[in-house]
């Protein structure tokens, strides 16, 4: 191992200890389990003969939850661990036949991984079992295309877990041993694996096992941190599927009118989101090819420590024993581990929307005190120099946000902006109320995330007060900024001094009040000089909400972003009404 590369971090207490504290971490999560420590195996507790027969896996560890988490009703009776990435040894296999065979008088049924380590040591406890009178039977699996020209036939990759839920089902129906295996064999036939993977794993104590370019994956890579078969340039979730989906095609010989059933491994280090998008890929692929996919179980089976990656396992369901493996498939199990339930059963229906439940909300009717044309020109103008300052701002804010938000606040304002821009090109600005609405509802679908929802908010509330109002003055608009002032501090949960929009509002807001009976001129003045304040006060402030009130205050050494975008706005609106007026 080459000594200039980092120990990769783990959360761990040694190299030494890990394997047993993974097994006492499993049962103190599922406290049903039994485990055997000095054998490293895990078993259901079971107190008298079932009379049936028990499924036995397992293999090296690190590849969690395989196998240890399909322990459970309807899939394993038992599991033993190895060392990591390290076949157990012969006399811990022999234990756990050993205890399963003692409840389960109809025999045991060990699967075993197509690895070298696997298939020497478990067929030799197999073995020392069968002398002393045990009635037990191994099957060898494994359905990896990468290596499937190998002597041996192709690796065990998550395919295994497979097996496990088939016999397991297949056990608790009652078939015999023999039935049971001749029918996983079987079953082994008609399964194909490949993945790839976009980083690499590391053994605890150790650096990465090998390296992968930023730019690069390797294809066909093995869950031992084995690399694969060709590296090849990244490309999209689609391009990736498509690609790994071909050769599985290829593989299994897979034609219109197939049905299979796929399962998607993540590796260990690849997102939910990711995975997600895997399955909408990995579906539309073979539906296109006219391939009906019955069944997508999606989630951690078989990883390899933190590798970033996955692999796609297809099954085809032949006309002979389709529906019976699709039926153990879908078989009720206790196995914590196993994603399948009745809510991935196939459906026929659609997926649409209902386009005509939000159309009542839509266009307010004609409310409030209506403007004449010189009004609307001092309206629609002095929300277009706003919508201008807001672009121009973008890297100010944007600035501002990056030390105690994700940098992106000049953005998603600047959104807003342009979204006013082209709003006001043909909208009327007759009713301040509508107008006011309609910014709330751009602000909803334009600007997006944290913002937006809050000035959709304080708009909204500021178009219902407007509706009400009896005539365009200055009250009015005072009454309906405090409605909006109101409505953002009860649903986004801050006040002013919290180092928020709130701090440049209320300030600004309090400036007006104070100044209503003031020559408007002087009352616009003296506003905009109270928002720059508001803005400029938040500098010393100690954020008490909002995304800001989650970081450290060594990060906030400048004004709020959002304080100061209403403070560009507002600013805006109230010089360009001074010099029009």
């Amino acid at each position: 191992m080459s000594s200039n590369k980092p120990v990769t971090k783990k959360i761990i207490n040694s190299p030494q200890t890990c394997v047993d504290d993974n097994l006492r971490g499993v049962v103190a999560t599922y406290p049903s389990l039994q485990l055997h420590p000095k054998h490293r195996v895990i078993t259901v507790r079971q107190k008298s003969d079932t009379g049936r027969v028990a499924i036995l896996g397992g293999g090296g560890s690190g590849h969690e939850p395989f196998a240890a988490g399909f322990v459970g009703a309807g899939l394993l009776d038992g599991a033993v661990a190895g060392g990591v990435f390290a076949s157990p040894p012969t006399g811990h296999v022999l234990y756990a036949i050993a205890h399963l065979y003692k409840y389960n008088s109809g025999g045991v049924l060990v699967i075993i991984g197509n690895y070298t380590g696997d298939r020497l040591n478990f067929g030799k406890a197999i073995e020392k079992a069968k002398i002393s009178g045990i009635k037990v039977e191994g099957l060898i699996v494994g359905e990896d295309v990468a290596s499937c020209k190998n002597k041996t036939g192709g690796r065990s990759m998550v395919g295994e877990v497979l097996f496990y839920k088939l016999a397991g089902a297949l056990a608790a129906k009652g078939y015999d041993l023999a039935t049971i295996r001749k029918e996983a064999a079987e079953f082994n036939k008609y399964m194909a694996t490949l993945g790839v993977c976009l980083s690499t794993c590391s053994l605890p104590g150790q650096p990465p096992l090998f390296e992968i370019a930023h730019d690069e994956m390797e294809l066909g890579a093995g869950v031992h941190g084995e690399a694969g078969i060709t590296k090849m340039k990244m490309g999209t979730a689609k391009e990736v599927v498509a690609m790994i989906l071909e050769q599985i095609i290829s593989h299994l010989k897979l034609v219109a009118g197939n049905r299979v059933v796929v399962t998607i491994d993540n590796l260990g280090g690849t997102s939910i989101f990711e995975m997600n998008i895997i399955s909408a890929e990995v579906k539309d692929h073979l539906e296109s090819k006219k391939i009906k996919v019955e069944r997508i179980f999606s989630g951690h089976f078989k990883t390899s420590l933190e590798m970033q990656g996955f692999q796609i396992c297809v099954l085809h369901l032949n006309e002979e024993k389709g529906d019976l493996w699709l039926e153990t498939l879908d078989a009720p199990t206790g196995g914590s581990a196993w994603t399948g339930g009745v809510l991935s059963v196939r459906s026929e229906g659609g997926h649409v929307d209902d386009d005509t439940l939000l159309q009542s909300h839509g266009a307010k009717a004609k409310s409030g005190p209506a403007l004449n044309p010189k009004e609307q020109e001092l309206l629609r103008g002095s929300l277009l120099s706003a919508a201008e300052q807001l672009v121009k701002s973008e890297a100010l804010l944007n600035k501002l946000d990056s030390g105690c938000g994700d940098g992106d606040c000049g953005i998603t304002i600047k959104n807003f902006g342009i979204a006013i821009q082209s709003y006001l090109k043909t909208a009327s600005v007759e009713y301040p109320s509508n107008v006011l609405w309609d910014l709330s509802e751009i602000a909803e679908t334009d600007m997006g995330g944290t913002s937006g929802g809050i000035y959709s908010l304080g708009l909204s509330a500021a178009s219902q007060a407007m509706a009400s109002a009896k005539s365009n003055d200055v009250a009015s608009w005072l009454a309906a900024w405090e409605s909006a002032i109101q409505a953002i501090s009860k649903y986004g949960g801050a006040e002013p001094g919290d180092r928020t929009m709130l701090d440049t509002l209320h300030h600004a807001a309090e400036a007006f009040k104070q100044n209503l009976s003031a020559d408007l001129k002087a009352l616009l003045k003296k506003t905009a000089e109270a928002s720059e304040q508001g803005a400029k006060a938040t500098v010393k402030m100690v954020a008490r909400a909002g995304r800001a009130s989650y970081v450290a205050s060594g990060y906030m050494n400048d004004e709020d972003a959002g304080a100061r975008a209403a403070a560009v706005w507002l600013q805006a609106i109230l010089n360009y009404v001074t010099n029009n007026i």
